[in-house]
């Protein structure tokens, strides 16, 4: 049924919120009459300024609603063969009608010999043992008056074998209803897909291909029935996050044979997807394809570090005409395609990639002066996006492709910046929790499969961090209230695992570090960090005793802390590496009379022991460069990010890296030397929030309130960064000559910012303006200036109060 009422009328008939006086415009939680299954909701809001004059209503925009309750599904689960097909009579075309599917491991539905919606390796991987995703989709307009067929092919994907549940509601004009359900009555056949592997690769033989068979009429005498099949364990939940999508092609842009009958193909970029074979030739003929990230000198593919990942598709001629093909049910991660088999010689047009992943929403830009900085963010944007796959993978081309929840946390916040991953994360919090032990442990890998119970502690901290990501990014006190109990039971685990509040066990600590760090100090670090956050969740939530008990925990956690890896001979943390010294100093560890050795130490043995280069591990680098610069170098962070040579991004870059590596090093061997990993990225964090100076307070959420601070260093000129916000677009954009600074600011409705404007050191006799309008003068603030409500002079800066608009500042100086 669909509700038209608020439509027509501007009324609820559901929920009308009435006027609420209050800033909160995002995160307004439904209050209204409870939600039925398989409804069509519409819904308007309308708004009043400061002088207390409403808006017009907005256009109604709609959402619908699942299937609530297990009894809602009437479909059974069925499988015995990788095609299944039913038809069905209709009396008239239908005036709305939903798919319920869910295909386990992957599935593809048709409708009358049409596909239905875009998502590919569909549904999200989960805990099948917990939770079972459904898509739904709109098929009023595929269904007709008279005979209908549907078809679904079926893959192994993660799940290890097949099942397939269809229930299609459909409502006809008058309000009758009709349904479509799965069952042993649907007919089964084993079709053209004669293997298809995740890791391995798919094989189609086009000669078995059944034409006709997913529209009406067809001839499925021969099919067998299809059979009942057990049904997963897990409860069906509905898919929320964006699905896995075709999202590009790309072309190749060379093409070389290094032996004959051998043709290899370069995409020129590392990414996540497969092959569009176009190919003509005889009924037999058969051509593979063999994927790989690298090439051996002789221009032949290197496939050592795929491990024992086949990572091969082969495709089957039916020799009518030209052929076009791509796998369904698997996919790799590439740039080079070795082609063999090819009736003849293939030319460029013979292949496409087509780029894969889940499809979510860029919401960031970053762009700088400095052009190893652009190159850098594209590694990150592409390294990102190849390992979105339902989950947060490590890498897409070997035997692994897991949700590790060490690679999953240093580069959520980077990811938030360019991305909408609120939904994505929601759903991945959720796999968190499904993974979790009723002892509070979780583990390694989300879904599990890789890895240790219970997770390394640098590993496990994933949940409380993403989960606190989250609400600093979209400040939804729902992901805090649902996790917080699942929270606190991980943290009283870890106590149990650290006599005197100090923990130890570790399996992999700062991960491919150049300099190792004792893994215990890596281990508690983490343990003080998720109390911390821990406290901080029950702040927000109003459960003042938790705050307080996990408050003194922090204090007990950091006294141990000190004891057992501050050595007062040398003025170090443990060993003395880069990360030793820098993770305590990014939660404040160090006592107040040590901290500013321990800094300096750091930073000269960033520029002097090792001539301004990087030796940490990934989890090292996620916190190293921020730290730097709350200590007042990000002209060191700086230049750690513009390095060239070896261990740095450029040193990537200047080795042809299009997507960023698992190793500092450019590693050969066939161990642990994925090109396609995403964890160094989280230096991408930094530069939204230092460069492009677009922050939040330390207890900010949801971009109520800015910290608009950025760093203008070395030999950059400028730098444009934008991040659009559940609040709307936050932007800055600034500029440096001699004897001035430009900033312009975009700060959201509803929002306000503390604007710091930079004043080089060589500056004297300062004016600052907005505009035309002059904002501070002979050394104070100038009010009078729309939005700007207070100025004052910091130490090597000035500091404005601004609510929501745009601003263009000019400051000016000798």
């Amino acid at each position: 049924m669909v509700l038209s009422l608020l439509r027509a009328k501007d009324q609820g008939d559901q929920w009308d919120s009435a006027k609420i006086a209050s800033d909160d415009s995002t995160q307004v939680v439904y209050q209204g009459k409870p939600l039925e299954s398989g409804r069509t909701y519409y819904w308007k809001v309308r708004w009043w300024d400061k002088e207390d004059r409403a808006s017009a209503y907005s256009s109604a925009a709609t959402f619908e609603v699942g299937l609530l309750d297990r009894d809602d599904w009437k479909a059974q689960w069925i499988g015995g063969a990788n095609q299944l097909r039913t038809e069905f009579e209709l009396a008239q075309a239908p005036v709305r009608a939903r798919a319920y599917v869910s295909g386990l491991g992957y599935y593809e539905l048709r409708i009358n010999g049409a596909k239905v919606g875009a998502n590919v390796l569909d549904p999200a991987w989960t805990t099948y043992s917990k939770r079972v995703l459904y898509s739904t989709y709109d098929v009023t307009g595929m269904l007709t008056s008279g005979r209908n067929a549907v078809g679904v092919m079926l893959g192994q994907g993660w799940y290890g074998k097949r099942a397939l549940l269809v229930q299609i509601e459909i409502e006809l004009a008058g309000g009758k209803q009709v349904a479509v359900r799965s069952s042993p009555a649907w007919k089964a056949k084993n079709g053209p897909i004669t293997s298809d592997s995740t890791y391995d690769g798919e094989a189609y033989d086009a000669r078995l291909e059944t034409p006709g068979w997913d529209r009406a009429g067809f001839d499925d005498s021969g099919w067998a029935a299809a059979e009942a099949v057990e049904a997963p364990k897990g409860e069906l939940s509905a898919q929320m996050l964006p699905a896995i999508q075709v999202v590009d092609t790309l072309v190749p842009v060379n093409m070389w044979t290094p032996h004959p009958g051998i043709y290899v193909f370069d995409f020129g970029q590392n990414f996540s997807g497969w092959a569009q074979l176009r190919v003509r030739g005889p009924s037999g003929a058969q051509v593979r394809m063999r994927f790989a990230e690298l090439l051996y000198d002789n221009g032949t593919i290197n496939r050592d570090n795929i491990e024992r990942a086949k990572s091969r598709d082969t495709y089957t001629l039916k020799g009518d005409g030209v052929e076009t093909w791509e796998p369904r049910f698997t996919y790799h991660g590439f740039r080079y395609v070795e082609v063999t088999g090819f009736p003849g010689a293939p030319g460029l047009d013979s292949l496409r990639g087509r780029v894969v992943h889940s499809a979510v929403e860029p919401t960031g830009s970053f762009v700088a002066s400095k052009q190893i900085l652009n190159q850098i963010q594209r590694l990150i944007h592409w390294g990102q996006l190849s390992n979105l796959f339902g989950i947060p993978t490590d890498c897409d081309q070997r035997n692994e492709r897991q949700g590790w929840m060490g690679d999953a946390h240093v580069t959520a916040e980077e990811a938030m910046l360019n991305f909408d991953m609120a939904a994505f994360y929601s759903n991945f919090v959720r796999d968190m929790r499904d993974a979790q032990q009723p002892d509070g442990e979780i583990s390694d890998t989300v879904p599990h499969i890789y890895g240790s119970y219970p997770a390394d502690p640098a590993w496990g901290t994933a949940y409380p961090q993403i989960v606190w990501y989250m609400w600093q990014q979209y400040g939804d006190r729902r992901v805090l209230e649902e996790n917080f109990d699942n929270l606190k039971k991980y943290v009283e685990f870890l106590r149990t695992r650290a006599p005197a509040n100090v923990l130890t066990y570790s399996y992999y600590g700062d991960w491919v570090a150049i300099e190792p760090t004792p893994g215990a100090l890596v281990s508690d670090f983490f343990f003080d960090y998720d109390v911390q956050i821990l406290a901080h969740i029950a702040k927000v939530l109003g459960k003042a005793d938790d705050a307080a008990t996990y408050l003194k925990l922090d204090t007990d956690i950091r006294e141990g802390f000190n004891k057992k890896f501050f050595n007062p001979d040398t003025g170090s943390y443990s060993t003395g590496t880069q990360t030793a010294n820098l993770l305590p100093l990014f939660l404040d560890i160090p006592p107040e009379k040590a901290r500013g050795g321990v800094t300096w130490r750091l930073t000269t043995d960033i520029v002097y022991t090792h001539n301004t280069h990087v030796t940490t591990g990934f989890i090292g680098v996620k916190y190293l460069l921020p730290v730097l610069t709350r200590f007042g170098r990000s002209d060191l962070a700086y230049e750690l990010a513009t390095q060239t040579t070896y261990p740095s991004w450029g040193f990537m870059i200047a080795r042809g890296a299009t997507t960023l590596w698992e190793l500092w090093q450019d590693k050969t061997g066939p161990a642990m030397n994925s090109h396609n990993h995403a964890m160094f990225g989280s230096l991408g964090a930094w530069f939204y929030q230092a460069l492009g100076g677009i922050a939040q307070p330390d207890d900010g959420a949801g971009y109520r309130h800015l910290r608009i601070d950025p760093q203008v260093v070395e030999d950059l000129r400028w730098v444009s960064a934008s991040v659009e916000t559940v609040r709307g677009r936050v932007s800055t954009s600034w500029s440096r000559s001699p004897g001035r600074v430009t900033l312009e600011v975009t700060i959201p409705p509803n929002s306000d910012a503390k604007v710091y404007i930079p004043q080089e050191e060589q500056m004297t006799d300062v004016t600052i303006y907005e505009g035309d309008r002059v904002i501070w003068e002979r050394g104070q603030f100038v009010p009078g200036t729309p939005g700007v409500t207070a100025g004052v002079k910091g130490h090597d800066d000035f500091i404005f109060d601004v609510g929501s608009g745009h601003y263009s500042f000019r400051l000016a100086g000798e």
